[in-house]
């Protein structure tokens, strides 16, 4: 189920396609779990965030749509990982 996106954490402009929101979900989320990660991985939170709001700004608005286009591969990539990230991974590829 598809939810309205948070308030863009501070100093991030972010995209209203809708086809951002799931990236913009698994991003907060790591931004708002990181601090209580315990883990090697835990510094790798805010990157991937980062990466993940970078790429629906940069790809919502067509990736998602067209496989011919240069950023799908990338859209898919982003799609899964914040699948896993959200808890709704189910192997699919968008």
């Amino acid at each position: 189920m598809m939810t309205t996106p948070a308030d863009p954490p501070s100093g991030t402009c972010r995209t209203t396609w809708a086809a951002a929101t799931e990236l913009q979900q698994a991003a907060d989320l790591l931004r708002d779990t990181a601090p209580w990660l315990n883990s090697p991985l835990a510094a790798l939170a805010d990157p991937v965030a980062d990466w993940l709001d970078e790429t629906a700004n940069a790809l919502a608005w067509l990736a998602p749509f067209r496989e011919h286009e240069p950023g799908h591969r990338i859209w898919q990539t982003a799609t899964n990982v914040a699948r896993a990230i959200n808890g709704n991974s189910n192997g699919s590829q968008s």
